[in-house]
Parts: structure tokens; C-alpha cells; sequence
């Protein structure tokens, strides 16, 4: 019979627990370089992130201050996109003159009836949700079709456009169609064609004349028949939204959204509606 001897056993162990303490804390020390290198890509991400909002909203005061400045150096306003470089990022911006949307608490009962239309829905279900806009902001539709009137149920202006899903019957996906089309912010029943675009323009033509022709204009501009417009000149007294996206590493984003209004003045020149 073969015995063991216990000094040797004992060592044995000792080497076996040795390794295995080993191996233990060479998965600890592992799991805190990983957590410590996870914690330091994300204190770059978070760096990288402040970073791009800190140049979209630069973006944005920049795009102001060239809407104040000389009529040269002024941007397009009827959304066609262009870049403002800023501590090495470029942010793509955009600015719409909300002259050239519908604005929702002075459009007429036959202007909603046709943005809703555009947006696909058939006539009995345009002529209802149009009526409950109406009633929204505090007027009622004179209803030629014969169709009944909904009393007034809020008896408010829109205070945004985001108020209009608030409106029985309009559909998120419906909200989603419209709502680049229109604003609270003109404050005027039509729209200004110089600023609008296309699809505007095409809504419009069917109840007002006069848009035929600007809308016939902006077609053979698309189609290449004739050359593009120069850029409309800033309006003092419009009221504009700017758009700005800036993108970093990793499909790192970040965008900032203002509606300003220029106002003329010069004690205050400038008035915030938004900015987010």
C-alpha cells in the first residue's frame, strides 16, 4: 500500500490554492480594467456629446447673428441647407421663414380642409377633423356641405403646433404629415409663396388662383426648365425656424431646434419662442 506524506500533501495543496487565488485575481484585476477602460470611453463619449451641443447651439447663434447682419452675408430662409463650421465640427443648418407655412389659428376652414386632403385623407374625414381644429382655437366652420357644426370646445389659439395632437380624431401618423407644413407664428390667413415649399405651395393652389402660378414656377425649377430663384432676403417681423444637426464619432449625434421671430426693434431686436 502506497501512503502519501503529509508534508507533501499540504505543499500540494497550498500550490493548487495559490493558483487558484492566482487566477481569481487575475479576473478581478481584468474586470476593474475593463470597468476603468468602459468608464473612460464613456467620459470621452460624454466629453464628445457636450462638446456637439455646446457647437449646435453655437450653430445657432451664429445663424442668428447672420440673419441680423448684412443682406450678403444673410442665409437662404426657405429651408435649403447649408454648413456652419464651429471648433472642428461642421453643424448642417437649415432656416424656414414661417411665412411660408399654414399658420394653423388664421387658415381658413377651406385651407385645413386642403392640407388635410394632401395628407390623405378622404373628404368626409378631412371636412371633420377640420371643424374640430376650428372649434380648437374658438371658431366654428361655415358649413356649406350641410354637414353639422361642433360647438367650440378649448376656445384657444394654438400656442405650438405640437398642441395639435391634442385635437380629437388626428392620428399620430397624421400629425406626422402635417406638421412640417405648418405654424402658429405667421400669424397671417395665407401663406407667402417666396418661402414655402413645393408641397405648400401645390395645397394652396387648389383654392387660391394665384398660387397656380407660383406653383407652376417652382415645378419647372425642380425639372431643371428654368434656374433656381435667388435666396429670399430676410424679413424683419417674420418669425423663422432653425434647424441644426451636428454628428460626431460613433454615429454620435446632436441637434438643437429654435423658432426666433426678428423683430425690427432696435431695444429688442430679438424675440425666443423656442430652443431645443
Amino acid at each position: 500500500m502506497v501512503t502519501l506524506d503529509t508534508t507533501e500533501s499540504e505543499h500540494g495543496f497550498a500550490i493548487v490554492a495559490a493558483l487558484w487565488a492566482a487566477a481569481i485575481l487575475a479576473v478581478v484585476i481584468l474586470s476593474v480594467l475593463q470597468i476603468v477602460r468602459a468608464d473612460a470611453r464613456l467620459g470621452r463619449g460624454r466629453e464628445e456629446v457636450a462638446e456637439m451641443n455646446a457647437a449646435a447651439d453655437a450653430a445657432v447663434n451664429i445663424t442668428i447673428l447672420s440673419l441680423l447682419g448684412p443682406q450678403a452675408t444673410q442665409p437662404a430662409v426657405n429651408a435649403v441647407p447649408f454648413t456652419v463650421p464651429f471648433a472642428g465640427y461642421t453643424a448642417r443648418v437649415s432656416v424656414q421663414d414661417e411665412a411660408g407655412k399654414i399658420d394653423l389659428n388664421m387658415a381658413s376652414v377651406a385651407t385645413l380642409r386642403a392640407l388635410l386632403l394632401d395628407a390623405g385623407l378622404d373628404t368626409g374625414s378631412a371636412n371633420d377633423i377640420a371643424d374640430r381644429i376650428l372649434a380648437w382655437r374658438g371658431t366654428v366652420a361655415d358649413r356649406s356641405d350641410g354637414g353639422d357644426d361642433r360647438s367650440p370646445t378649448h376656445r384657444q389659439p394654438f400656442q405650438s403646433v405640437e398642441e395639435l395632437q391634442l385635437v380629437a380624431g388626428l392620428t399620430p401618423e397624421l400629425y406626422r404629415r402635417i406638421a412640417p407644413l405648418v405654424t402658429v407664428y405667421s400669424q397671417t390667413p395665407g401663406i407667402d409663396p417666396t418661402y414655402s415649399s413645393l408641397r405648400v405651395v401645390h395645397i394652396f393652389k387648389t383654392i387660391d388662383p394665384n398660387a397656380e402660378a407660383a406653383w407652376l414656377h417652382m415645378e419647372e425649377i425642380r425639372a431643371g426648365l428654368r434656374p433656381a430663384d435667388p435666396s429670399p432676403g430676410v424679413a424683419l417681423g417674420h418669425a423663422f425656424t432653425i434647424t441644426v444637426e451636428v454628428e460626431g464619432a460613433a454615429a454620435a449625434r446632436a441637434a438643437r431646434t429654435a423658432t426666433i421671430r426678428l423683430t425690427g426693434h432696435a431695444q429688442e431686436p430679438l424675440l425666443i419662442y423656442r430652443w431645443n
